[in-house]
């Protein structure tokens, strides 16, 4: 399995600081700007870890608002885009694109296109063993739509706050997971997605 090529790179001070008679240590990450798009809530730029240290963030662009080296805004990656005769592309390297992609198809209920586009043809072919079709995909998404929006929503945003765990299971599946105190307050808890072609897919929500 390739190991997942990182947008969040923390960057240790290694400085200790005062705060009255304890001590607390500050640690820099960088957060992708798009982020915020996906949120709907307020990022915070400041966040005080379960082990007393403070976590920083910094934006940065990267993704939407990325170009190449010679500064053409054309050739940027971008997980969704809109073609000038209307038509959705849907586009993922990492695993925040495939979860900020699934997201804004539930919000706009574009279910046919999230299975068209950014489910995993091995998701497809266990449905079709198991007798089932793109309608049981689309009545199940239509059925859980409030819950499975609560858990990718929470998860955008817990990615720039390292409350998100990206691993690989011992089926190859690349699986986004909420730390323990973060998971019991939601119904789904887990995002397994695998490399297909040039890019990750959706393979399972559970």
């Amino acid at each position: 399995m390739r190991r997942l090529p990182t947008v969040i790179a923390p960057s240790l001070l290694g400085a200790v600081l005062p705060a009255g008679c304890q001590e607390y240590r500050i640690v820099h990450h960088q957060r992708p700007a798009y982020y915020a798009e996906l949120s709907d809530a307020p990022l915070p730029d400041r966040v005080e870890m379960p082990d007393g240290s403070v976590a920083v963030y910094h934006t940065k662009s990267y993704g939407r608002e990325e170009t190449d080296s010679t500064g053409d805004e054309d050739k940027r990656f971008k997980p969704r885009e809109e073609l000038e005769d209307g038509t959705i592309v849907l586009r993922a390297l990492l695993p925040e694109h495939v979860v900020g992609n699934t997201l804004e198809c539930i919000r706009n209920e574009e279910y046919e296109l999230l299975w068209d586009q950014m489910l995993s043809e091995q998701t497809k072919m266990a449905y079709e063993e198991e007798g089932k079709s793109k309608e049981d995909f689309i009545a199940f998404f239509r059925e859980h739509r409030v819950e499975l929006a609560r858990t990718l929503n929470r998860m955008v945003i817990e990615f720039a706050t390292h409350q998100v765990v990206v691993e690989s299971d011992e089926n190859g599946l690349l699986v986004c997971r909420f730390w323990p105190q973060v998971a019991q307050h939601f119904k789904f808890r887990y995002v397994a997605m695998m490399y297909e072609g040039f890019g990750l897919k959706l393979a399972l929500i559970y």
